[in-house]
């Protein structure tokens, strides 16, 4: 019988693996140019369209979870605008994916358009009443936006997080950043050499005020399941390089949920919804983990469409470096980071993990006697919350995102009336 070196056989692999992703690629991109054949002139950009603000979309359906999250504060954004007399419909949104734009019409009454062409672009971009045009990404797409001079160009990010992409250069081609808070300022100064402060606005996470409403399937689960304190485990995903590699679920996770069961929590597994897509022992992880996590009385798989409510039925949370863990801050309640496995993951001296009770690598069993420690560390929590996000008195956040969002819309209107 011939053996096959391990080396030719792990290639192999390899190359099936790529050759099932060009397949899905393919499969998308074929799915995505019919829906635009047949749909592309309902989303596309009216010659009576007037928006005074609007958010650019350049990523495709696979991050548009970046966008899901903003959906709420843009809605309320343009319930004041109306208020201001600027419109009707004041807010739009623009892609060039039409799956996205599907997608989002399905989820807000906010006017959706869409042009892949440049044409129908130019004429979304070129309107003489823009005034504002928000970003939720670093996605390279976003400089054919930038380029527009009229509107006032800011760039949200899609949540509050130490990852090394939240203090890119980048960020200098926008008119504006806004800002979670203190600490989100602190990083972009001390990193970004000319970065004016004034740039820097702070809002806090805005989405967080969203009302929330716990959801059917947990309370069944919750008068179901036997008592216990709850914990929110929330790994992130594998990331797209080295620097960016802040997951660890395909080490541990598996350990971890079998540790809590055994001590008598309770578990919300709600893993990244990329973890798997370019590592698939991640993907096979997840699985593993949610099956287990599944076939306990005490576990929750989390199939809910975001992160909001667990904030308020949860006891901890269980996190990695990812924006979920920051908005977990606003909760007040203890945090368990874990630190990345990965050597050349990025990690920003004196952030969370140097704040929060930190699980490192190989450290794994001290997970539960960190939990009680943190069940004592009350003090501590309410002083990282407003370091990172401010006052999270309710409403306070959308209130600053308005503030924030209409000052430039003044500011820019100021600044073009003379030209006009």
């Amino acid at each position: 019988m011939t053996k096959i070196p391990a080396v030719i056989t792990e290639r192999a692999k390899k190359s099936a693996r790529l050759g099932r992703r060009a397949i899905e690629v393919g499969t998308h991109t074929a799915s995505g140019l019919m829906g635009e054949i047949a749909h592309a002139s309902d989303f596309a950009p009216q010659s009576d369209d007037e928006f005074i603000a609007a958010v650019y979309f350049a990523a495709g359906i696979d991050s548009i979870y970046q966008l899901e999250q903003w959906l709420w504060p843009f809605e309320q954004l343009a319930e004041r605008l109306r208020g201001d007399g600027l419109g009707d419909q004041p807010f739009g949104i623009i892609t060039r994916d039409i799956r996205c734009a599907q997608r989002l019409r399905a989820q807000t009454d906010l006017p959706v358009r869409f042009s892949r062409m440049t044409a129908g672009f130019e004429t979304f971009m070129s309107s003489r009443r823009l005034r504002l045009v928000f970003y939720v990404n670093q996605a390279t797409g976003n400089f054919q936006a930038l380029k527009f001079p009229r509107p006032a160009h800011v760039h949200l990010s899609h949540g509050e997080s130490e990852k090394i992409s939240m203090i890119s250069n980048q960020l200098k081609a926008y008119d504006y950043v806004f800002t979670a808070g203190q600490a989100a300022r602190d990083r972009i100064d001390h990193t970004l050499i000319g970065m004016d402060a004034e740039r820097m606005v702070d809002v806090g996470r805005p989405q967080l005020d969203r009302p929330r409403r716990v959801p059917h399937d947990w309370q069944e689960f919750d008068r179901a399941a036997p008592a216990g304190s709850t914990v929110f485990y929330v790994p992130t995903w594998e990331g797209d390089s080295p620097a960016m590699a802040y997951g660890t679920l395909a080490h541990n996770g598996e350990t971890f949920v079998s540790a809590l069961f055994t001590a008598g929590y309770r578990v919300i597994f709600r893993p990244h919804p990329r973890t798997g897509a370019l590592d698939p022992k991640f993907a096979k992880t997840a699985e593993a983990v949610k099956a287990a996590v599944a076939s306990n009385p005490r576990g929750f798989v989390d199939w809910t469409s975001d992160v909001s409510w667990q904030l308020d039925v949860a006891d901890f949370a269980l996190a990695e470096m990812s924006s979920v863990a920051f908005d977990w801050l606003s909760a007040r309640k203890p945090l368990i980071m874990v630190a990345p496995h990965n050597p050349g993951a990025e990690v920003l001296p004196g952030g969370l993990f140097d704040k929060c009770l930190t699980v490192e690598p190989g450290e794994e069993p001290e997970l539960i006697r960190l939990l009680e420690k943190a069940a004592t560390l009350a003090d501590s929590n309410q002083e990282i919350s407003g370091h990172y996000l401010g006052n999270t008195c309710a409403r306070d956040q959308i209130s600053r995102f308005i503030r924030a969002s209409t000052g430039v819309i003044r500011t820019r209107e100021r600044r073009l009336r003379p030209r006009d």
